[in-house]
Protein backbone atom coordinates (compact mmCIF):
# COMPACT_ATOMS: atom_id res chain seq x y z
CA UNK A 1 0.00 0.00 0.00
CA UNK A 2 2.61 2.48 0.48
CA UNK A 3 4.60 1.95 -2.35
CA UNK A 4 1.12 3.00 -4.46
CA UNK A 5 0.97 5.70 -2.48
CA UNK A 6 4.49 7.05 -3.05
CA UNK A 7 3.95 6.13 -6.94
CA UNK A 8 0.65 8.42 -6.97
CA UNK A 9 1.94 10.88 -5.62
CA UNK A 10 5.28 11.13 -7.99
CA UNK A 11 2.78 10.00 -10.86
CA UNK A 12 0.89 13.78 -9.35
CA UNK A 13 3.94 15.28 -9.29
CA UNK A 14 4.89 14.86 -12.99
CA UNK A 15 1.32 15.49 -14.39
CA UNK A 16 1.09 18.88 -12.31
CA UNK A 17 4.72 19.48 -13.57
CA UNK A 18 3.85 19.04 -17.31
CA UNK A 19 0.17 20.79 -16.59
CA UNK A 20 2.05 23.99 -15.16
CA UNK A 21 4.13 24.58 -18.50
CA UNK A 22 1.77 23.74 -20.84
CA UNK A 23 -0.07 26.53 -19.29
CA UNK A 24 2.76 28.61 -19.20
CA UNK A 25 3.37 28.09 -22.78
CA UNK A 26 -0.66 28.90 -23.51
CA UNK A 27 -0.15 32.21 -21.72
CA UNK A 28 3.17 33.33 -23.46
CA UNK A 29 1.38 32.60 -26.72
CA UNK A 30 -2.08 34.12 -25.80
CA UNK A 31 -0.51 37.03 -24.10
CA UNK A 32 2.50 37.48 -26.83
CA UNK A 33 -0.47 37.49 -29.36
CA UNK A 34 -2.25 40.17 -27.49
CA UNK A 35 0.83 42.25 -28.71
CA UNK A 36 0.16 44.71 -31.67
CA UNK A 37 2.14 43.85 -34.46
CA UNK A 38 2.58 40.02 -33.52
CA UNK A 39 0.53 36.78 -33.99
CA UNK A 40 0.31 33.90 -32.36
CA UNK A 41 2.92 32.28 -34.59
CA UNK A 42 5.13 35.48 -34.35
CA UNK A 43 5.88 35.19 -30.75
CA UNK A 44 6.90 31.28 -31.34
CA UNK A 45 10.65 31.88 -32.10
CA UNK A 46 13.21 29.33 -33.14
CA UNK A 47 14.66 28.42 -29.53
CA UNK A 48 11.59 28.57 -27.44
CA UNK A 49 9.60 25.92 -28.65
CA UNK A 50 12.58 23.65 -27.63
CA UNK A 51 13.73 25.00 -24.73
CA UNK A 52 10.14 24.25 -23.76
CA UNK A 53 10.18 20.74 -24.84
CA UNK A 54 13.61 20.58 -22.68
CA UNK A 55 11.88 21.93 -19.70
CA UNK A 56 8.76 19.06 -20.34
CA UNK A 57 11.53 16.74 -20.32
CA UNK A 58 14.11 17.89 -16.97
CA UNK A 59 10.80 19.73 -15.16
CA UNK A 60 9.82 16.81 -13.40
CA UNK A 61 12.66 15.13 -12.32
CA UNK A 62 13.65 18.45 -10.56
CA UNK A 63 10.30 18.62 -9.44
CA UNK A 64 10.44 14.98 -7.85
CA UNK A 65 13.90 15.67 -6.05
CA UNK A 66 12.88 18.86 -4.92
CA UNK A 67 9.62 17.31 -3.64
CA UNK A 68 10.96 14.02 -2.61
CA UNK A 69 10.07 14.53 0.93
CA UNK A 70 6.87 15.17 0.44
CA UNK A 71 6.78 11.90 -2.35
CA UNK A 72 7.92 9.31 0.63
CA UNK A 73 6.39 10.85 3.48
CA UNK A 74 3.66 12.98 2.89
CA UNK A 75 4.11 15.45 4.93
CA UNK A 76 5.36 18.93 5.01
CA UNK A 77 9.05 20.14 6.46
CA UNK A 78 11.38 21.97 4.48
CA UNK A 79 13.03 25.14 4.58
CA UNK A 80 10.10 26.39 6.92
CA UNK A 81 11.05 24.57 9.24
CA UNK A 82 10.73 20.87 10.98
CA UNK A 83 7.62 18.61 9.87
CA UNK A 84 4.58 18.39 12.84
CA UNK A 85 5.62 16.04 15.75
CA UNK A 86 3.89 12.89 15.24
CA UNK A 87 1.85 11.09 18.31
CA UNK A 88 3.11 8.82 20.74
CA UNK A 89 1.06 5.69 18.64
CA UNK A 90 1.98 6.58 15.47
CA UNK A 91 5.69 5.27 16.55
CA UNK A 92 5.01 2.51 18.80
CA UNK A 93 5.53 4.02 22.47
CA UNK A 94 3.08 3.64 24.90
CA UNK A 95 2.25 6.42 27.84
CA UNK A 96 3.29 4.84 31.52
CA UNK A 97 1.20 3.98 33.49
CA UNK A 98 -0.21 5.73 36.11
CA UNK A 99 1.17 5.98 39.66
CA UNK A 100 -0.57 3.68 41.93
CA UNK A 101 -3.12 5.68 44.70
CA UNK A 102 -6.36 5.69 46.45
CA UNK A 103 -8.53 3.85 44.18
CA UNK A 104 -12.14 5.99 43.75
CA UNK A 105 -14.95 5.71 45.66
CA UNK A 106 -17.28 2.40 43.96
CA UNK A 107 -20.76 3.77 42.71
CA UNK A 108 -22.09 0.12 42.53
CA UNK A 109 -22.14 -2.79 44.31
CA UNK A 110 -20.31 -5.88 42.62
CA UNK A 111 -17.05 -7.94 42.30
CA UNK A 112 -14.48 -5.84 42.99
CA UNK A 113 -12.51 -4.12 39.89
CA UNK A 114 -9.75 -6.78 38.10
CA UNK A 115 -6.25 -5.38 38.40
CA UNK A 116 -4.91 -3.88 35.45
CA UNK A 117 -2.37 -5.65 33.45
CA UNK A 118 1.09 -4.92 33.45
CA UNK A 119 2.16 -2.34 31.35
CA UNK A 120 3.23 -3.96 28.04
CA UNK A 121 7.42 -3.32 27.62
CA UNK A 122 8.39 -1.25 24.81
CA UNK A 123 8.91 -3.32 21.93
CA UNK A 124 12.53 -4.66 21.54
CA UNK A 125 13.83 -4.70 18.11
CA UNK A 126 15.73 -8.07 17.48
CA UNK A 127 17.47 -6.21 14.85
CA UNK A 128 18.95 -3.87 16.68
CA UNK A 129 21.82 -5.82 17.41
CA UNK A 130 22.56 -7.08 13.81
CA UNK A 131 22.12 -3.50 12.79
CA UNK A 132 24.65 -2.16 14.81
CA UNK A 133 27.48 -4.79 14.63
CA UNK A 134 26.93 -4.37 10.37
CA UNK A 135 27.47 -0.37 11.09
CA UNK A 136 30.61 -1.01 13.22
CA UNK A 137 32.35 -3.50 11.07
CA UNK A 138 31.15 -0.84 7.76
CA UNK A 139 33.07 1.70 9.55
CA UNK A 140 35.87 -0.71 10.26
CA UNK A 141 36.16 -1.47 6.95
CA UNK A 142 35.88 2.21 5.99
CA UNK A 143 38.57 2.97 7.91
CA UNK A 144 40.70 0.02 6.77
CA UNK A 145 40.63 0.98 3.47
CA UNK A 146 41.28 4.99 4.16
CA UNK A 147 44.31 3.63 6.09
CA UNK A 148 45.59 1.97 2.99
CA UNK A 149 44.67 4.49 0.97
CA UNK A 150 46.88 6.55 2.71
CA UNK A 151 49.39 3.98 3.26
CA UNK A 152 49.73 3.47 -0.88
CA UNK A 153 50.34 7.38 -1.03
CA UNK A 154 52.70 7.62 1.03
CA UNK A 155 54.47 4.63 -0.58
CA UNK A 156 54.37 5.50 -3.86
CA UNK A 157 55.48 9.31 -2.61
CA UNK A 158 58.68 7.37 -1.65
CA UNK A 159 59.66 5.55 -4.34
CA UNK A 160 58.74 8.43 -6.80
CA UNK A 161 61.44 10.65 -4.27
CA UNK A 162 63.34 7.67 -4.66
CA UNK A 163 63.38 7.66 -8.30
CA UNK A 164 64.04 11.47 -8.39
CA UNK A 165 67.29 11.85 -6.44
CA UNK A 166 68.70 8.83 -8.62
CA UNK A 167 67.95 10.76 -11.65
CA UNK A 168 65.47 8.48 -13.04
CA UNK A 169 62.43 9.16 -15.03
CA UNK A 170 58.57 8.22 -13.80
Amino acid sequence: MGRVVVAARAVAVVVATWLALVVLMVLVVLLGSLLPGTSARGVLSSSLVPLWLLALLLGPPVACVALRRWIAVGRSGGADGPPPPRSDEQWGFRAPPAPPGPEAPRTSPGPPAPEPPEAPETPVDPDAEARRRARADAERARAAAARAREEEVRRRARRNRRRRQQGRRY
